[in-house]
């Protein structure tokens, strides 16, 4: 079955900020009914918002996705990444209340979700990596507990007490789903801390002989394809280790788009089937790939108008332009003294910039929420000079607290460009207060701004207060870095401006 339908655009909006609906429940109120279309959407949104950065919230979207579609090893995987972010920097409890109202609830999905997010912002903790593994094979989700129950076992043998009972644990999670493989390893680890537990040894056994039976096959003797489908297994298996590697051959590279090309055209479809495709064929990078993942996404846009092939196709086609830039920008740097080559690079970058704009605003339109979006969009525009529509996004993005100082000083900036000094200087002053910090480049950028509107304030109005605090700034400045920008200069100017107004205050 197809694991998306075709949709209008009033279903491909933004998921809700926090959490998302439980699965529905079907006749006896037992068996959850996934929603991969609404699993999709808030998975869009938090490749988005982990892009920004924001990972404390792409961890709430990735949990609102998988309550609707646990199946989705991508998601989880990212959820991980996002959640090792998080406890990196030292707020994961904040960041446990905020995600545990995501996951409330009592059910499989529920306590597989909140195993998850035990374990994501606990990387270390051996228990929360084993009761994860335990939660996933409840949800006869194989694949999932087999990616775990790896990363587990070496957890717990890592540990500084090593736990006869988490190895048991594991084994007979990891047995549950069949990964007699990794379940023996663990049993082999709980019988070194105990050799004279005899039942263990014996289950260990069995267990070892299970796997040799469905290694070989055995276990489906006399059954149609029985020795095939074990070989179609081990296939499957190693090409999830291919994927798995972090380098990767050329050959793996080119196994790995054999087999996504092969189930493609299986399922032509099916979202999870055109995202692995497409991840691939990004991966070998070649011309003809990007080509074929630009008409899988635009394909799969058309049929079901779910916005983040539409956003994946976009982010390719700026991949490639970009590429196309930095060819003209070497021409022009390599040739400062050549017309011709700083006019195609001017024209270069500004189509480029328009076409970021045209990708941006379409993402804008789908998810009119997100602060990061109007903040890249304004941004954009104020780097084409097109100031009026650039100021408004700019005052939206700054009540984002991620990057209100960097918001309020390109606001700053663009107000100044449209002689709103005195909006100018009070957005620098806010910029200032809201960075706190002065030292770093952030902070010497915004006071340069500040200095740069204070003035052009005291030049038009002959305003000595202001000219008397830019010359401040600007001497502040240089004892920092006297090399910034062009400072020296603005500190004579500013030095003669003062004496002149005090001058004809005097008079």
């Amino acid at each position: 079955m197809a694991l998306f339908r075709k949709k209008g655009r009033e279903d491909a909006g933004e998921p809700a900020a926090e959490g998302g609906a439980p699965p529905a429940t079907e006749g006896n109120g037992e068996a959850p009914v996934y929603s991969p279309e609404r699993a999709a959407r808030f998975f869009e949104h938090a490749k988005t918002v982990s892009e920004t950065g924001n990972h404390e919230y792409a961890m709430q979207l990735w949990l609102s996705g998988l309550r609707q579609d646990p199946t989705s090893m991508e998601a989880m995987e990212a959820f991980f990444r996002s959640a090792g972010v998080v406890a990196s920097e030292e707020k994961p409890a904040k960041a446990a209340k905020e995600a545990a109202k995501v996951v409330d609830g009592k059910g499989p999905v529920e306590r597989y979700l909140q195993a998850l997010l035990a374990w994501g912002l606990n990387p270390l903790d051996a228990t929360a990596a084993v009761r994860a593994v335990d939660a996933a094979g409840k949800l006869g989700l194989g694949e999932q507990a087999y990616w775990m129950g790896e990363r587990a076992l070496a957890i717990a043998q890592r540990d500084r007490k090593p736990r006869k009972d988490l190895f048991v644990k594991l084994m007979e999670s990891l047995a549950a789903v069949q990964a007699y493989p990794l379940a023996v390893k663990a049993g082999e680890a709980a019988k070194q801390l105990d050799p004279s537990d005899g039942e263990l040894a014996a289950r260990v056994r069995n267990m070892s002989a299970a796997e040799t039976m469905t290694r070989g096959g055995f276990d489906e003797t006399g059954q149609a394809g029985g020795f095939r489908k074990n070989v179609k297994d081990l296939e499957k298996q190693r090409l999830m280790e291919d994927a798995d590697r972090v380098s990767k051959t050329e050959e793996t590279i080119d196994r790995l788009i054999d087999a996504a090309e092969a189930d493609y055209a299986r399922r032509p479809e099916d979202m999870y089937a055109v995202q692995t495709l497409t991840k691939r064929l990004l991966e070998r990078g070649r011309d003809e790939d990007e080509q074929r993942a630009l008409r899988l996404l635009t394909k799969a846009y058309e049929e079901t108008k779910s916005f983040r092939f539409r956003q994946e196709a976009g982010r390719i086609q700026v991949r490639r332009a970009r590429r196309a830039l930095v060819k003209y920008r070497d021409a022009a740097e390599a040739n400062p003294g050549d017309a011709q080559a700083q006019a195609r690079y001017a024209e270069a970058e500004r189509k480029f910039l328009e076409m970021e704009v045209a990708e941006l605003l379409a993402a804008v339109e789908a998810y009119p929420t997100d602060l990061s979006l109007k903040f890249e969009l304004g941004k954009r525009h104020f780097a084409l000079k097109d100031y009026e529509k650039a100021i408004p996004l700019l005052q939206e993005a700054k009540g984002d607290p991620r990057f209100r100082a960097h918001a309020l000083g390109q606001l700053g900036h663009a107000f100044q460009a449209i002689d709103f000094v005195d909006e100018a200087i009070t957005t620098f002053r806010q910029a200032i207060e809201a960075h706190r910090s002065t030292s770093d480049e952030t902070g010497m950028e915004l006071r340069y701004g500040l200095m740069a509107a204070l003035q052009a304030k005291a030049e038009h109005e002959r305003d000595l207060a202001s000219a008397e605090e830019a010359e401040k700034l600007a001497s502040a400045i240089a004892i920092e870095q006297f090399g910034y920008r062009d400072v020296r200069q603005r500190r004579e100017q500013l030095k003669k401006l003062v004496v002149d107004l005090r001058q004809g205050a005097g008079a």
